[in-house]
């Protein structure tokens, strides 16, 4: 459980960093980053629920 805690904090580490490049840039494809950072969050979000059994993947 630990390690999946650890995981989700680096991927919003990394997501955090990856818009904020993207917003230092003015990337033209911004907005599709962002739609994919927020599907990536939103994955995170139901596989941490799911760590600590409040979600559909791990029993």
């Amino acid at each position: 459980m630990l390690m999946m805690i650890i995981v989700v904090f680096f991927f919003l580490l990394l997501s955090f960093f990856l818009s904020f490049f993207l917003s230092l840039f003015n990337c033209s494809f911004s907005l599709i980053f962002y739609f994919f950072i927020f599907l990536l969050l939103l994955v995170l979000t139901i596989l941490l629920l799911s760590a600590f059994g409040g979600g559909p993947v791990f029993h």
